[in-house]
């Protein structure tokens, strides 16, 4: 079992294993950020704890199926716009974006199972479910198979604890990885009944993922929800509804909350002559009193602590 402490949430989203994406801290941090993995070769189990309440956008990564269960705070986590509770998971398919929004510093449980062991399980059981679905990225709850699927988990966990010996044995990991892919399977298709969940309209998925994309694509400077809307073609009480129901907050928070991470991360590298308002003043920030006061209250610390704390690193 691969374990780790991040002090910082840098680290531990570099460390997330089958999904790529970025985090946007919704409150202070007020502890650290915890990760256990158990790889069982093909199949990589991880348990998260993370640090603040947060939102998370990312996509699976090209060849993994990722499935996502809430161990604590189901009831404030929100993924790809639907609301959780104890027996309700997500899918993830490779190169499909998701969102994962919790309102308040939650745990939580993924496994990612590698492409050919979800094609080799589907040929077998291509008669018994519409593995259709799989294609795509959904939420579905199952009052039986998700349950089922904790309890195994646990058991690993419990071996892995005991005597992690147990699961390197050649034909030991190959049965216990067989399960498990079984188990996650059999508990995404026994739930995902169409008829009874809420399907989000594709056109705001893709207006969602356009305006994430345009974010990511400009240089430095002041974005506006007024960019948005151009570059999906919305309205702005459209891209309103689609951030409320993905994002779980405003446009108008997301883009400060944004550009606070950017300006972050360019403080982070900045050069030996360079200035916190300097910096902030790339970025369309007018109010140097009023950022530092939520700079500080997001990370920590004041924009100059960070970047005195970084030249004094470079220097030494």
């Amino acid at each position: 079992m691969t374990q780790l402490v991040c002090p910082e949430f840098d680290a531990f989203e570099a460390a997330l294993y089958g999904v790529q994406g970025k985090y946007v801290l919704r409150s202070r941090q007020y502890r650290d950020w915890r990760l256990k993995m158990i790889d069982l070769d093909g199949a990589a189990i991880m348990l998260g704890k993370e640090g603040a309440s947060t939102a998370y956008s990312g996509t699976g990564m090209p060849g993994y199926f990722n499935i996502f269960v809430p161990l604590s705070a189901q009831q404030y986590t929100i993924v790809n716009g639907h609301a959780f509770d104890a027996d309700t998971i997500g899918w993830m398919s490779p190169e499909r974006m998701f969102h994962i929004v919790a309102e308040r510093a939650a745990s939580w449980l993924t496994v990612a199972i590698a492409a050919p062991l979800v094609v080799r399980w589907c040929q077998s059981h291509a008669d018994e479910f519409d593995l259709a679905s799989l294609s795509d990225n959904f939420v579905c709850t199952g009052r039986g198979p998700v349950p089922a699927l904790r309890s195994m988990i646990g058991r690993i966990l419990q071996v892995e604890r005991d005597d992690s010996a147990q699961l390197n044995f050649p034909n030991a990991a190959i049965v216990v990885r067989a399960e498990l892919v079984d188990k996650v399977l059999r508990a995404v298709l026994d739930g995902n009944d169409r008829s009874l969940r809420y399907r989000i309209v594709q056109r705001h998925r893709w207006i969602l993922d356009r305006a994430l994309e345009l974010l990511n694509s400009m240089p430095e400077g002041p974005i506006l929800v007024d960019d948005l809307c151009a570059a999906t073609g919305a309205s702005e009480r459209t891209i309103r509804n689609v951030f409320h129901h993905y994002l779980g907050m405003s446009p108008h928070r997301y883009l400060m909350l944004y550009r606070m991470h950017r300006i972050r991360s360019a403080i982070l590298n900045a050069g030996p002559a360079a200035t916190v308002s300097e910096i902030c003043g790339r970025f369309g920030v007018w109010d140097f009193g009023r950022f530092a006061q939520l700079y500080c209250h997001y990370f920590g610390v004041i924009p100059s602590r960070t970047l005195g704390t970084r030249l004094s690193v470079k220097s030494s």
